[in-house]
Formats: C-alpha cells, sequence, structure tokens
C-alpha cells in the first residue's frame, strides 16, 4: 500500500522527504493548502506547516504511524499539540484515530471546509486575500507565529531518527504484516 512503500521509503532513502519536510519548515512565505479525499501520514502532517486549509468535504485526515509500530512525523509530534491541544493531538497522532473534514476543522487543523468542486477557487480567493495584505506585516506576523524554524527542523530529525529505528522493530514488521494480510 501507499503508507507502506512511504514507510520504507522513508526509512531506506529519507533524504528527498527530509528536505520537503525542512522546506515547509523553513518557508517564510504564508502557505495555503487545498484538500480532497484522504490525507494519510504526510498528507495530514505537512499540513500542520501551512497556514491556511480548505479542505473538501469529502476530506479525511489520519496519521496511522503508532498502530503499525512507528511514530508521528514532519514535526507533528511538536506542532499538532499547539494546533489542536494535547487530546486531540494523541486521539489523531497516537490512537490515529481519523479525522472528517468538519471535525477536523474543530480541531483547528484546517480553516475552511467547501463542496469538492469549490476546493480550489476557495484556497486561491484566500491566497489572494493573504497577498492583498501589507507583505512585511503578514511575514513578521507569520515568524512571530511560528517561532524559531530551528526548534521544528529538531523535531523533524529527532522523529526521522525514532522512525527509522521504528521501522526496523519487530513490532513494526509483526504490524506491517497483519496491516498486508488484511489488505489480501
Amino acid at each position: 500500500g501507499d503508507f507502506l512503500q512511504m514507510a520504507i521509503y522513508t526509512g531506506a532513502v529519507g533524504a528527498p522527504i527530509l528536505r520537503f519536510l525542512y522546506a515547509l519548515a523553513r518557508c517564510e512565505l504564508p502557505l495555503v493548502a487545498a484538500v480532497q479525499g484522504n490525507a494519510v501520514g504526510i498528507g495530514t502532517t505537512m499540513l500542520m506547516h501551512c497556514d491556511h486549509i480548505v479542505a473538501a468535504d469529502n476530506a479525511r485526515f489520519s496519521t496511522p504511524f503508532v498502530g503499525l509500530g512507528l511514530v508521528p512525523e514532519a514535526a507533528s509530534s511538536l506542532i499538532a499539540p499547539r494546533l489542536m491541544g494535547q487530546a486531540r493531538a494523541f486521539s489523531l497522532l497516537v490512537m490515529g484515530r481519523r479525522l472528517d473534514a468538519p471535525a477536523a476543522k474543530t480541531a483547528g487543523l484546517i480553516n475552511t471546509v467547501v463542496a469538492a468542486d469549490a476546493v480550489e477557487a476557495e484556497a486561491m480567493k484566500a491566497a489572494r486575500e493573504i497577498a492583498a495584505l501589507t507583505p512585511q506585516g503578514v511575514l513578521a506576523s507569520r515568524r512571530l507565529m511560528r517561532g524559531n524554524p530551528d526548534e521544528t527542523v529538531a523535531r523533524i530529525d529527532e522523529e526521522a531518527e525514532l522512525f527509522k529505528i521504528r521501522l526496523q522493530s519487530a513490532e513494526a514488521r509483526a504490524a506491517f504484516e497483519a496491516f498486508l494480510a488484511r489488505k489480501k
């Protein structure tokens, strides 16, 4: 499955994904995202680096890491509790409970829920709204809100190291085998 391939890729290669995550963490410009369908694993955790997220009413957010014997990534263990509170973050990241679009909005993970055919237009509308603001005011405010990116990058590295270690564990191997057996 996609998650298994990504887990193996992250554990074995890692560098391109880490470069992507560092770029998100160090990005100084506002990031607007549009989500439709299933956002699984990094599809959900990368959103935590975005500033405005528009999701389709059919969007689903999940992070099945721990159920597969792994740990969260993309600094989600740092950002999610700040974003959603400890209880919601634990439910999503550790228990692997899926959020539908309305629940993700209530949790503070996303900003707006619209019909699937309106997602792109709504995201562009938000991007234009942000672009119309005073650029330096936006950049300074975003920097203040986000804090030092070094803290985020350090957490990305810490999670990646643990992810690799966990990927080699008997627990993860057994979880992956069970996952693959269910898929057949």
